[in-house]
């Protein structure tokens, strides 16, 4: 099983890669990191204590109201917490370092059900921060959704533009990760700068590239095989990060 890792920068298009590939054709499972990071702080969740329990003293409104409680407990009031850990980097970490190990227990217990129970070929895993959080290394392939830096401030601001003003945009991007820096730690780069026929018609190519034989998706599937190759995986990425890479354009 190829562990498919995707990422990209705000507007560039990667949300409609995932679409795409977990639509027919490929019909690939998918594993959103955003939403297993909702699902892991929700009340009754080992994250959601440990957020409350650290947070909870300096956030007064950090706790949504009682009307909208789940499993008798109120939810977290995720905009007073953006609130206090913007341009706070110390409880920015300390928010990442109780999120971001739970979202690898989850991703990890989806590969397992995937691996063993549903025995797809390409799983596609759906990470914004997939290098700045190294979940690249449970990957077999990283994929960078990318764009021009005009096409992708162009593009943000026609989606967002109701709610975001230029300097707001720019703010956006400049707060995430270079798309070029992404890019250089990618196998293989997708440049979404055309229409969604020339998208479509790139990651076609792309995927019968990277697909693996029939033949090493059966080994995979032998569970001493598949975690011998996946611990290989692992540590070539984890000793070579930059690793070997593919661009594709």
């Amino acid at each position: 099983m190829l562990v498919l890792g995707l990422t990209g920068g705000i507007a560039t298009g990667k949300s409609t890669v995932a679409t795409i590939l977990s639509s027919p054709p490929y019909s690939y499972p998918l594993i959103d990191a955003d939403k297993l990071a909702r699902e892991v702080v929700l009340p009754g969740t080992r994250g959601y204590a440990k957020i409350v329990a650290h947070f909870g003293p300096n956030v007064p409104d950090l706790l949504l109201p009682p009307d909208e409680q789940q499993h008798g407990q109120s939810g977290l009031n995720r905009a007073a917490l953006g609130r206090y850990i913007f341009g706070n980097e110390t409880e920015r970490k300390v928010l990442n370092a109780i999120i971001h190990p739970e979202v690898r227990r989850a991703i990890l217990r989806k590969l397992v059900y995937h691996w063993l129970v549903s025995r797809a070929s390409i799983v596609v895993l759906d990470i914004p921060l997939l290098f700045e959080a190294k979940f690249d290394l449970f990957c077999g392939v990283t994929m960078v959704v990318a764009c021009k830096p005009d096409l992708q401030r162009e593009r943000l601001l026609k989606r967002d533009g109701h709610v975001l003003t230029a300097k707001d945009a720019d703010q956006r991007i400049a707060s995430q990760m270079p798309i070029e820096d992404k890019a250089q730690l990618a196998d293989v780069v997708v440049w979404n700068n055309g229409d969604l026929h020339e998208l479509n018609t790139k990651l076609a190519a792309t995927i019968a590239n990277i697909k693996p034989a029939s033949l090493t998706t059966w080994i995979e599937w032998i569970p001493p095989l598949g975690l011998a190759m996946a611990l290989a995986c692992f540590l070539r990425r984890y000793f070579s990060p930059s690793g070997a890479r593919e661009k594709k354009t």
